[in-house]
């Protein structure tokens, strides 16, 4: 039975994705990337941004609680302008509103999740309750609910407006997990976890003569 535990646990850390306890950070770089028509509020589209390249991060949470989400583009990074929007359930750069909760352009002052500051509004974009800078205003924040995909994505203000940045996404408090990547199957799980029972009655029929399946 250990042996099976042992087995199905490194299964399990085989097809999951990368966790990360808390918080969550990651570099990226919008350089190369696709493009989309920028949107400028929860049902409107840029007409400035009309084709800006943004760099997607599917994300999910365990705690339904608010959330920050911070982009970071100060000195040696070089994203010029940048913009934050966040998705839920999923997302189509072809229909850039739809499923669109939250987004944000400038921020300046100090960040809760990253480190430092944004000196210059160009310099940095925040998504956090009680900013009024936020689509939906102050009152909105990023509520995000436990078990529900997310994409965090960052694009420029402008069609040349491109670089790399840092990012972050957390409840600010701890008491959360931020999960980068695509929420797993549960189907995968299963199949997996049957597929390593099947095969160890087998083998234990073999040694032992005896039925382990009834």
């Amino acid at each position: 039975m250990k042996r099976l535990m042992g087995i199905l646990a490194l299964s399990l850390v085989l097809v999951s994705t990368e966790t990360v306890l808390g918080d969550a950070t990651w570099n990226g770089d919008t350089s190369g990337g696709p493009t989309l028509n920028r949107p400028s509020g929860l049902a409107t589209l840029s007409g400035t941004g009309t084709a800006v390249l943004f760099f997607l991060q599917p994300f999910y949470v365990d705690l339904t609680t608010q959330y920050v989400f911070e982009i970071d583009s100060t000195a040696p990074l070089t994203h010029t302008d940048q913009y934050a929007l966040v998705y839920a359930n999923s997302f189509s750069s072809a229909s850039p509103l739809n499923n669109l909760i939250a987004g944000d352009d400038d921020y300046s002052g100090s960040y809760s999740i990253l480190s430092g500051n944004s000196a210059s509004a160009g310099e940095g974009s925040r998504i956090a309750l009680g900013e009024a800078s936020n689509f939906g205003g102050a009152a909105t924040g990023l509520l995000l609910t436990a078990g529900i995909q997310y994409f965090a994505a960052v694009a420029g203000f402008g069609n040349a407006d491109v670089g790399t940045f840092r990012a972050a996404v957390g409840d600010g408090i701890g008491g959360g997990t931020v999960t980068l990547g695509s929420i797993p199957e549960p189907s995968a799980m299963t199949i997996i976890a049957g597929s390593l029972l099947v095969g160890l009655c087998r083998r234990s029929r073999k040694t032992s003569g005896k039925r382990c399946l009834n």
